[in-house]
């Protein structure tokens, strides 16, 4: 085989190598997260696409949220609560400045959450009501 029967060789594998099923497109979203206008500050947000893809990202003290790797389009949300912050991180037993919002369990699966999300093409803020 000649070097230039092997360069061609070569590209041609390349070239086929990228002929696959196309990757999919995947976004990165953020925003907040409420419930009944009372901002969340704990727990895990998760989004469902219709394709079943799954998006996940905790949800900080600010009631912030940041997903990579989300498919944008309509999603379905879930919300599962997390601890509540009582005291603070040096031992000493302050009192938690406002009351843990509680929210309801319905919330935590997809089927009964009833709360849909769109995730737009470029990705960006995405807020999340939970009502």
């Amino acid at each position: 085989m000649t070097l230039r029967t092997a360069a061609l060789l070569a590209a041609a594998m390349t070239t086929l190598a990228g002929c696959g099923k196309p990757t999919k497109k995947v976004v990165t979203a953020s925003g907040t997260v409420t419930y009944n206008g009372h901002q969340l500050k704990s727990g895990v947000l998760k989004f469902e696409a219709p394709n079943g893809d799954l998006g996940m990202a905790p949800v900080g003290p600010d009631g912030r949220y940041t997903m990579t790797d989300v498919v944008p389009g309509v999603q379905k949300v879930l919300y599962m609560g997390g601890p509540a912050g009582f005291g603070s991180s040096d031992g000493s037993k302050a009192a938690p400045a406002e009351k843990p919002v509680n929210v309801p369990v319905k919330f935590g699966a997809f089927e009964t959450s009833g709360v849909t999300v769109t995730v737009p093409d470029g990705g960006g803020e995405v807020n999340v009501e939970l009502k």
